[in-house]
């Protein structure tokens, strides 16, 4: 593959996305992956809105990819050429304090050792998705894919980890507990199927106004409660639905701080607070941290998902069928720039579930 040319949508400076070529260099370690599709989050939107504090231009974003392995250099990748593949986005050292803690990111590169956040200045140059190849880095974690899943479909496999590694994983959820999650997201949505599936109780969903059939979608998907917290007191939705308070609430809320504030006092005493969501440059005002104490609350930091919650979203996908209308909007790689603006909800809101972007 070297002399090869890799076509890629660059991110120069904030809302300015400039077509550009990279060069397929010669590798002493890693590999090349042949991107087929990948989907987009509200970290790719904060990156073009130039709202992420963690952010070095220019960039390649997207870090939720799949495609198939182009080409090796060692045995580092571990998988054959051809294979169709899901990345993790975290890409880790194994050597560096956060990796030796077991902590989801990595501190070898900054800002952040991972797809779709490293500066294209960095060798070599292609590490993010919107790209039609992406260097496959020695701490690159790889799970194979079914060829029978579509690309788009496949991506889903990131917010399936998320909500694993948010609703299950990081809580200790037990059996019959009682989640809230604030954000029906495709993050939240996922957590929602996370949760029932390792055997949850009662799970409710709360959003906003523009996220009507995103939570229609809840309810389809099995929740017992959905409120719209502009319409409605979410604290009185969940006292007549389940009767009591909630023992995990999951924040997968987009920059909104006070969404904290309603966490802490909704959960109940001695209960699990995620914070999985991005506040951007949004701070959260006037805490008062006595109810931590007072209540004996435990807070939960989450940044990525684990490797668990990928080998749970990657059996989801051969076995759940519901995860085909996961992914609402499609583009191609020529028109990333309208894609970004579908995921920040700029061109609707109607209908929007999530998006990704194929090669």
């Amino acid at each position: 593959m070297t002399g090869s040319q890799a076509r890629a949508m660059l991110l120069v400076e904030p809302r300015r996305i400039t077509p550009s070529s990279f060069p397929l260099a010669t590798l002493e370690t890693g590999g090349w992956l042949a991107v087929e599709a990948t989907g987009l989050t509200g970290i790719d939107v904060q990156l073009w809105q130039g709202t992420s504090r963690m952010t070095r231009y220019p960039l390649i974003p997207g870090h939720e990819i799949v495609g198939r392995i182009a080409d090796v250099a060692d045995e580092s990748i571990g998988f054959p050429i051809g294979t169709r593949v899901i990345v993790e986005p975290s890409i880790r050292c194994g050597a560096c304090r956060r990796c030796m803690n077991r902590l989801h990111s990595c501190s070898l590169r900054k800002p952040v050792n991972a797809y779709g956040r490293l500066p294209s200045t960095e060798f070599p140059a292609l590490w993010g998705g919107l790209a039609e190849f992406v260097y496959l880095d020695p701490g690159t974690r790889l799970h194979a894919v079914s060829d029978d899943i579509p690309a788009v479909v496949a991506t889903f496999a990131h917010p399936l980890a998320a909500g694993f590694t948010w609703a299950v994983e990081l809580p200790d959820l037990e059996p019959g507990a009682n989640v809230l999650v604030m954000g029906p997201g495709p993050r939240g949505l996922s957590s929602l199927l996370a949760a029932k599936s390792a055997g949850g109780g009662w799970v409710g969903v709360s959003g906003l106004s523009h996220d009507t059939d995103r939570l229609e979608l809840a309810k389809r998907l099995g929740a017992d409660m959905v409120v719209n917290a502009e319409a409605e007191d979410v604290a009185s939705a969940v006292a007549n639905s389940l009767g009591a308070r909630p023992d995990i609430v999951v924040d997968v809320t987009s920059n909104d701080p006070e969404a904290l504030h309603m966490s802490l006092d909704l959960v109940r005493a001695g209960g699990n607070v995620v914070l999985a969501s991005n506040k951007g440059t949004n701070a959260v005002n006037q805490l008062f941290s006595d109810i931590i104490t007072i209540k004996e609350l435990r807070i939960l930091g989450a940044f990525g998902s684990g490797s668990a919650g990928f080998h749970w979203a990657t059996r989801q996908l051969d076995i759940d069928p519901r995860l085909d209308q996961m992914v609402s909007h499609e583009f191609p790689l020529a028109e990333t720039d309208r894609a970004i603006q579908a995921t920040a909800g700029l061109l609707g809101r109607e209908e929007l579930i999530s998006v990704a972007v194929t090669v």
